[in-house]
């Protein structure tokens, strides 16, 4: 069968890619490891950010791409890759405006704004109906999975598409500045073919590597000593588990230029359920540590030294995780007591009191105790540290002046046993090195050359493309909408 269009990974640039070029009438192969299509769609909380797009226009909120634009430059501190954000930007309007005609729903209360990481100054964050609103923590986010899948099967029955299941994707082969044949295996039977693809374009959309560990401390290897440079010496990862890298490692094999790994930033309230795993679920157990807007903190912060490090009511979510970065192991321990557990919505989003009790006697990720002095032995900080710093936090809390951090809100006290601890952690759900390519989303290559026929959309460009090393609310999820949908449109 004659291909037009070969398409590695059917994720969130990949599907609506294989949409868009089977619309035209193109005949599609797409290559997915996995034996479902989706990717991180599956996992996502389905945010997506655009300006000027006809829900805002409903809702009478103004807005422009311009306005978005100056938003990543304010919370990237203009360290992003200006060109594929521009672009970005500038086709986020037109991809949600497609998702709502071809069916998506928005929640009710989008477009907002969020505030789990640092947030625009005007509400465009959108989210399906069934989608994660902020406190309601359920599931994740499938609205944009559901609102494509209709119209992929069409195309898939029509045989407009061919979809390959269960293949990983190995290597490619190129000749000059064109790839002429790409090797897949049949991983049910360890099969290994090469497609010939000279004279057809290829679309690389297969994701991170924010699940394989060995990659990433390979990438993170050269920035180990710089004192500007902050990352998780161990990786403690949420992503999907086919994100482990095969499209970034083959695409450099043959020359392409890999960038923005020291732009590592990490998510707070990751927690590790099995010791040692590497593995947090955003959906299963995850900390309200990351702002004081979704959840008034009642707890204090210590890190491995028995001390207290941050304000954790004021700051904002950028500096919170830039100062977690800077703790030992990057983690931190979450430490309160028995008055303030039962004094409203629990520290980990999915519990109650009595969970966060059964979790605690399990000794994991959480730990109870009568006396500071055995909290400090349970969890290994230094027993003098750690009761230094909780009676100076109750003296603040009494006097109302937290002199140490300039806490403003004062209101519980660590002082009634059982005591209790939370150990979270910075967790990578993202990555943020990726393959860089010119505004026609072609690879581009160290000796300066570009590779005419292949192609790259997704999280594969990696999150400091769009956003650098800050976390733009929607600019992972909608580029890659988008540039698949661009892609598609135009290959």
């Amino acid at each position: 069968m004659l291909y037009n269009l070969i398409i590695i990974g059917a994720g969130s640039a990949g599907i609506p890619c294989a949409i868009k070029a089977a619309e035209r009438g193109l005949k599609v192969l797409v290559i997915e490891k996995d034996n479902r299509v989706g990717g991180t769609l599956h996992l996502t909380a389905g945010h997506l950010s655009g300006a000027n797009t006809n829900r805002q226009n409903e809702k009478g909120i103004a807005d422009s791409t311009e306005n978005h634009y100056n938003d990543i430059v304010r919370i990237s501190k203009n360290t992003m890759d200006a060109t594929i954000a521009k672009k970005a930007v500038d086709l986020a309007p037109s991809t949600i405006n497609w998702l709502q005609k071809i069916g998506y729903v928005f929640h009710e209360l989008t477009p907002i704004i969020i505030y789990g990481h640092e947030p625009y100054y005007t509400p465009r964050t959108y989210f399906g109906k069934d989608d994660y609103a902020a406190k309601d923590i359920t599931g994740s986010g499938k609205m944009i999975l559901k609102t494509l899948m209709p119209i992929w099967d069409k195309y898939v029955f029509e045989g407009k598409i061919e979809i390959l299941f269960n293949h990983s994707f190995e290597d490619l082969h190129r000749a000059e500045n064109i790839v002429t044949d790409i090797t897949v295996k049949n991983c049910l039977i360890n099969e290994f073919f090469n497609i010939v693809c000279k004279n057809i374009n290829v679309v690389i959309t297969t994701g991170g590597y924010a699940a394989n560990a060995a990659f990433y401390n390979d990438v993170m290897k050269p920035y180990e000593g710089n004192p500007n440079i902050h990352f998780a010496k161990r990786l403690l990862s949420t992503a999907n588990e086919f994100s482990q890298g095969e499209g970034t490692k083959a695409l450099i094999n043959i020359g392409a230029t890999f960038a923005g790994a020291d732009k590592y930033m990490s998510t707070l309230g990751g927690i590790e359920l099995e010791p040692k795993s590497g593995k947090a679920s955003f959906w299963d157990a995850w900390a309200s540590v990351s702002n004081s807007k979704d959840r008034m903190p009642r707890e204090i912060y210590i890190n491995e030294n028995g001390e207290r490090f941050m304000n954790e009511h004021d700051l904002t979510v950028d500096e919170r995780e830039r100062i977690v970065l800077q703790q030992p192991n990057q983690r931190f321990y979450v430490v309160f007591d028995e008055a303030s557990l039962l004094a409203g919505p629990c520290v980990v989003v999915q519990w109650n009191a009595n969970k966060f009790k059964e979790e605690s006697a399990k000794e994991k990720c959480c730990w109870q105790a009568n006396s500071i002095e055995e909290l400090a032995i349970k969890i290994n900080v230094p027993f003098k540290n750690l009761e230094k710093n909780i009676t100076n936090f109750n003296i603040a809390v009494d006097s109302k002046n937290d002199i140490q951090f300039c806490r403003t809100i004062l209101e519980h006290k660590v002082d009634t046993a059982p005591y209790y601890v939370l150990l979270v952690y910075a967790y990578s759900l993202i990555s943020f090195g990726g393959i860089k390519v010119n505004e026609q989303l072609q690879i581009l290559c160290e000796d300066g050359t570009t590779i005419k026929n292949c192609y790259a959309a997704g999280e594969i460009l990696g999150a400091a493309a769009t956003s650098s090393n800050a976390f733009c609310g929607g600019m992972l999820l909608t580029p890659a909408i988008s540039f698949g949908k661009w892609l598609g449109d135009t290959l």
